[in-house]
């Protein structure tokens, strides 16, 4: 009998619990997976109470606490529908025990929403960053605003490409995905190197506008390319100038996107400080679930191998000239 897949849904008092529990469950339903409901309790000390509204001293010990009439009546319901609910308390820091335990118990996917860790006066997406670059599972980030979405699965998926390992494995997930349900997916690139300043030399603008429909008619050229790399010829894509979130943001509107897939690599604190997170501002601004996939090497450039003949022909006869020793 093969193992179940498990989900983790890790809900507080800070995010819409209910929104995040319906779309978890949901998605344990079609990977016919079980669930745990995930809630962390702190160590003892001072902290902010956001029931209270004042600092509070938080308990020492990690005993079940009630999860709530509503919560109960969505986990009986899903029990209902098929699918395993357990729920779980865990003690300490977020950052620290979910990976724990998502490791121990072989979890296959985190689902929660962009503000959760953050106190419900100061959201932010920091402890929902800080997450998906410490597990080794995708994370499903749920929206606190969404805007109608095809119950039947992602139809129109947008996925960013900067020609790292990172966005390589996001777009085999999307396409993955596309495949499943039947959907399309949109290919993004954000130009860099274009000047964000304003342009005061007339000489500057016009070589600017000279060269730059063929920049982006070149990397559409080169997404396509690596799109048909791994398996997925007909796609569309999307090369604009700007930052980043500002271009992923703008696309997944324009193409009525149902979901977002990005790659996400493991940084430093002080990296994302000084250069800032991409990830971390399309949270805070996404309508639509973003599904982030770590990638351990995610931040190498995307190889490119030589062509067959190519190796053949220089390579492998260079290294048949040569006797290896017994």
């Amino acid at each position: 009998m093969s193992k179940r897949d498990l989900v983790l849904l890790a809900i507080d008092d800070a995010s819409d619990v209910q929104r995040t529990m319906d779309v978890g469950l949901r998605a344990a339903k079609a990977r016919e997976a079980d669930v745990h409901v995930v809630r962390v309790v702190p160590h003892g000390g001072l902290r902010l109470d956001d029931r209270l509204g004042r600092w509070a001293f938080a308990r020492r010990d990690a005993r079940r606490e009630p999860i709530g009439a509503e919560l109960a009546a969505m986990v009986r319901a899903a029990k209902d529908d098929g699918v395993r609910v357990q729920s779980v308390t865990l003690q300490g820091e977020p950052t620290d025990v979910i990976p724990a335990y998502a490791q121990l118990h072989d979890a296959t996917m985190l689902v929660l929403a962009p503000d959760y860790g953050s106190s419900r006066f100061f959201r932010s997406a920091r402890v929902v960053d800080e997450l998906a670059r410490h597990l080794s599972i995708p994370v499903l980030v749920v929206p606190g605003r969404p805007r109608e979405r095809n119950e039947a699965g992602p139809r129109r998926i947008v996925t960013p490409v900067d020609f790292s390992v990172a966005s390589a494995v996001a777009m085999r997930s999307a396409v993955d995905l596309a495949r499943r349900d039947g959907g399309r997916v949109t290919l993004v690139h954000a130009l860099p190197e274009v000047p964000q300043h304003m342009v005061v030399s007339g000489s500057e603008a016009l070589d600017l506008i000279r060269r730059l429909p063929a920049r982006l008619e070149a990397v559409a050229g080169r997404l396509r390319r690596k799109a048909a790399f791994i398996g997925m010829d007909d796609v569309d894509t999307e090369v604009a100038t700007g930052f980043a979130d500002t271009v992923i943001l703008e696309t997944s509107t324009r193409s009525d996107a149902d979901l977002v897939v990005m790659g996400i690599t493991h940084r430093t604190w002080l990296d994302r400080v000084l250069f800032k997170s991409t990830l971390r501002r399309v949270l805070r601004r996404a309508t639509v679930p973003v599904l982030a996939v770590p990638v351990v090497a995610g931040a190498h450039p995307w190889p490119n191998p030589a062509p067959v003949e190519q190796v053949s022909g220089g390579l492998l006869e260079e290294l048949a000239g040569h006797r290896v020793a017994a």
